[in-house]
């Protein structure tokens, strides 16, 4: 279990490192780089650039690091490759003086983040055994959170340097990855034709069949929908209080960073408490169902308030919820996984999480324009349409539930297991 941990803090350090820019500092950036009237324009198309090298690079990355030949293992060179070329991409963006430098940055940023994040998921199909995996999704999904802490501290305290904001969280994340990378076992691939796939080869690793495994398919599409939900109005957060509130941008700032790191503590509580429950449970579903309920509900509250006390609840429950859906969705996914192919269907299922980031950003400009005027704070961009739409995305991926009625359960889970383990048996004999 202590490896685990671990794993988790490579998680924590990495995703703070691309969070933290997508909460604030992306924002702030834009701001210094084009016209306050496209600001939601010139983010989206930041946000969604970026986004969009992550979808690729993870599979991609995941693959690499799957026919590396290294003396160092197969993971653990792509570990901290990835984080040294976010930390270089960081740099270029805090001094990016146009928009299309700041897009190069940022694309350079998330897909160098997304090969740490791609081998350290393959790291976890290889060495963490099933029994142990919804402990391990509930503390991932708290390291997940906890990652924003260090990084939200520093944004709340230096709004004004923003410089120092974006540098924190990718210095620190080149620090923990390489000192846990001389700790963790990653023993050299044994496999033959472990280099000898082509480059061809290696970007078709991320395509499959969704009819061929239909209850991954489905996870798939329900963590995509929660995650479009949740990125469609995170990414513009801080213009939403901006407008609702009537706050200057660097309160803006300061409120968006405490927000976050309230929300995070009841994440890291909600994903650690929800998994352990889960691990004893063996029943998914009232967890899923409850956190999609939740989210939807703090969305709407948000959708019609101008009011501080409304928003602070909101995104009280909204902490909850994530950390609830967070604690179960990796457990979940690793049911659906065929055998022998758990590295690939991994990163994979990392697509769900980085295709929202391309999408969201991209239409949140044309949802906003939904409507005419906001109905709380009037002018031309209607926030109240964003977090509506936000709502029916994330209540939305309750509808993949009665798919996946064979995974949601334990007891349904391992009866299914050892069917198809019966099955593979008698072919084999047949075949023999």
């Amino acid at each position: 279990m202590s490896r685990i941990y671990l794993f988790a803090l490579i998680e924590l350090a990495t995703l703070g490192a691309i969070i933290t820019p997508l909460v604030v500092s992306l924002s702030l950036k834009v701001l210094q780089l084009v016209p306050e009237a496209e600001k939601e324009g010139a983010l989206g198309i930041v946000a969604a650039l970026g986004s969009l090298a992550a979808l690729l690079a993870n599979p991609i990355f995941g693959s690499l690091s799957d026919r590396t030949r290294s003396r160092f293992g197969r993971r653990r060179p792509w570990l901290v490759a990835g984080v040294v070329g976010g930390l270089l991409a960081s740099v270029l963006l805090a001094v990016a003086s146009s928009l299309p430098m700041m897009i190069l940055a940022w694309v350079l940023a998330q897909a160098a983040y997304n090969a740490t994040l791609a081998s350290l998921s393959a790291l976890l199909a290889d060495q963490v055994p099933e029994e142990q995996r919804s402990k391990a999704s509930g503390i991932f999904g708290a390291f997940g959170f906890l990652g924003m802490v260090p990084a939200m501290l520093v944004a709340a305290l230096f709004a004004s340097n923003l410089t120092v904001v974006m540098l924190v969280m990718p210095v620190f994340a080149v620090v923990v990855v390489t000192i846990i990378c001389f700790v963790i076992p990653d023993p050299p691939v044994e496999r033959q034709d472990a280099g000898s796939r082509s480059i061809g080869q290696i970007f078709s690793a991320f395509l499959f069949n969704p009819f061929k495994v239909p209850a991954f398919t489905l996870v798939w599409v329900q963590r995509a929908t929660m995650q479009f939900g949740y990125t469609v109005v995170s990414t513009f957060g801080l213009f939403y209080l901006m407008i609702r509130l009537s706050m200057d941008q660097t309160g803006a700032a300061s409120l968006t960073s405490i927000a976050t790191l309230a929300g995070a503590a009841l994440n890291v509580a909600a994903a650690f408490g929800c998994g352990y429950l889960a691990s004893r449970r063996g029943n998914y579903a009232p967890f899923v169902i409850g956190s999609a309920a939740l989210m939807a509900v703090s969305l709407l509250m948000k959708a019609f308030t101008d009011d501080l006390a409304v928003f602070w609840i909101s995104t009280a429950l909204a902490g909850f919820a994530l950390g609830a859906y967070y604690a179960v969705d990796l457990a979940l996914v690793m049911r659906t996984l065929p055998l022998g192919e758990e590295g690939k269907y991994l990163g994979i299922f990392n697509i769900a999480k980085t295709l929202p980031q391309s999408l969201a950003p991209a239409l949140a400009p044309l949802i906003v324009l939904i409507g005419g005027s906001d109905p709380i704070a009037g002018g031309d961009k209607n926030y109240a349409a964003l977090y509506i739409v936000a709502a029916i995305a994330v209540l939305g991926s309750l509808l993949t539930l009665p798919g996946l009625r064979g995974v949601l359960r334990r007891a349904d889970y391992e009866r299914g297991r050892a069917a198809a383990t019966a099955s593979t048996i008698t072919e084999k004999e047949s075949v023999a």
